[in-house]
């Protein structure tokens, strides 16, 4: 799931639109990576799995919210 966030991250920042049309996710996936800190061990990421899975759901809520935006 970190993976996927970091991708998504990357694709966000990249889109034509400009990562200042996605300021929430981005934001969200930041402070994530200071939540995780450099360990991206296993033990690590299932000790912030409800960081993760929130993030994630945040994400996707937000989103639905904005129906142009959704690949």
């Amino acid at each position: 799931m970190y993976d996927e966030l970091e991708r998504l991250d990357r694709a966000m920042k990249a889109d034509p639109k400009g990562p200042g049309h996605f300021p929430e996710p981005i934001e969200w996936i930041a402070g994530l990576r200071t939540t995780i800190g450099p360990d991206r061990s296993y033990p690590n990421l299932k000790a912030h799995r409800g960081e993760l899975v929130g993030t994630r759901d945040r994400i996707n809520t937000w989103m639905q919210d904005h129906p142009d935006d959704h690949r």
